[in-house]
């Protein structure tokens, strides 16, 4: 039966190919962070001629009242009719403003709670949203109020199923002078 002899090491053998595969790892990561790319655009591509808009959430809200049965031709015509008189009173068009923030307050009768009139007006939402293409795309949120305090005036919202939308435009231009404390 043969022997097998075991080899005695000093442990200085491996320490040469630690060595060795430590500069590899080092010289990999140096080329790897020297690689650069270049990118020609196709010969058909325009370059950007102006800046994305950078839109500014206007404080100043108001108060759009909205049909408890509203559809597209009934309501959204309505509703965007309010929205589209706010921007042009303000001095602005549609390529400048347009809603950014719309809260919904749903009312309730006296033997219901806030909660019914919101969880009516979250109900609500994407009916509003299908009735204007001005609301497609707009955060809204919801609450339940009888009234609500709207650019400093009490705007009724009234019992259940009556709907008040409390609208905020963002606007593309010079920075708004507006005080948004009150």
């Amino acid at each position: 039966m043969p022997r097998f002899r075991r080899r005695h090491s000093s442990g200085d053998e491996g320490i040469g190919w630690i060595y060795a595969d430590l500069f590899l790892a080092m010289t990999v990561v140096g080329l790897g962070s020297s690689i650069v790319t270049v990118s020609n655009p196709s010969p058909g591509a325009a370059a950007p001629t102006t800046a994305p808009k950078t839109f500014q959430l206007s404080c100043s809200e108001f108060p759009v009242r909205v049909p408890g049965n509203i559809q597209a031709r009934n309501g959204g015509e309505r509703i965007e009719k309010a929205i589209n008189d706010e921007i042009a009173d303000r001095g602005w068009n549609a390529e400048v403003a347009k809603p950014g923030l719309v809260l919904v307050m749903g009312g309730f009768a006296g033997s219901e709670t806030p909660g019914q009139g919101d969880g009516r007006a979250k109900a609500l939402l994407p009916t509003l949203r299908r009735a204007s293409p001005l609301l497609e795309r707009v955060e809204m949120r919801t609450g339940g109020a009888r009234s609500v305090r709207v650019d400093g005036d009490n705007v009724s919202v009234g019992g259940a199923g009556s709907y008040v939308m409390i609208v905020y435009l963002l606007f593309s231009g010079p920075p708004l002078d507006e005080d948004c404390t009150t």
